[in-house]
């Protein structure tokens, strides 16, 4: 049996934090990672690798950090894309590109919630809503109002689970797509002996080219 609901019925959506206070938001630094719209995958995952942090929490940050369970949705730009928080995500803060959702537990499923906000009808819906300004912009309010199909709690679960098994199929076929696509070139060249007709030559030409000194014009100076 599945009953509708508002979205805002089903978890307490907190607005983005001030961009004013990511000013000393940086790469490789020490500190509070923030999770940013590049760092948000397909499948709801988060890719940590290039997350930058920040060194210090300003006052006021500390409520926008993320618990396991929590969903963060771009709310500016790429709307629509949606990341559910783990446990290695605890204590995390989320970017002001982005909005927090904390589903409640006895309602909703967090990984059916964040299945189902990815679903490409319902991001569409989603679109369909935002504010078509210099760049696409949804609100707290707007985002409450969008309707969840909301199945019977265990058929949440198993539609999750299922959808997760398929993420993890697309996660290693994606993997060996990318080693496949790195093999051919050098499949290619091993096979032709490292080199192709013509590569030596136009190599030396290079080298030659960019030592020889470029020629000026002499001018008559007038005095």
């Amino acid at each position: 049996m599945r009953a509708d609901y508002r979205l805002g019925d089903l978890c307490q959506i907190t607005a983005s934090p001030s961009s004013d206070l990511f000013v000393d938001l940086a790469e490789g630094v020490e500190g509070t990672p923030v999770l940013s719209p590049a760092d948000i995958t397909v499948g709801q995952q988060v890719d940590a690798s290039r997350v930058r942090s920040l060194p210090r929490i300003e006052e006021g940050l500390s409520r926008y950090q993320l618990l396991p369970g929590d969903l963060v949705v771009v709310r500016q730009g790429a709307v629509g894309r949606v990341a559910l928080a783990g446990e290695p995500e605890r204590g995390w803060i989320y970017h002001s590109s982005c909005m927090r959702l904390r589903p409640d537990a006895h309602a909703v499923y967090p990984a059916y919630l964040a299945a189902y906000l990815a679903h490409p009808p319902v991001v569409d819906q989603m679109l369909a809503r935002t504010h078509q300004g210099t760049v696409a912009t949804i609100t707290v309010d707007v985002l409450a109002d969008l309707p969840v199909a909301l199945p019977a709690p265990e058929e949440q679960r198993l539609i999750a689970q299922a959808l997760g098994e398929v993420d993890v199929q697309l996660r290693i076929q994606r993997q060996l797509l990318n080693r496949l696509e790195a093999l051919r070139p050098a499949l290619l060249g091993q096979m032709l002996g490292g080199e192709v007709p013509g590569e030596r030559a136009i190599s030396l030409a290079d080298t030659v080219a960019g030592r020889r000194p470029g020629r000026t014009r002499r001018t008559s100076r007038m005095s």
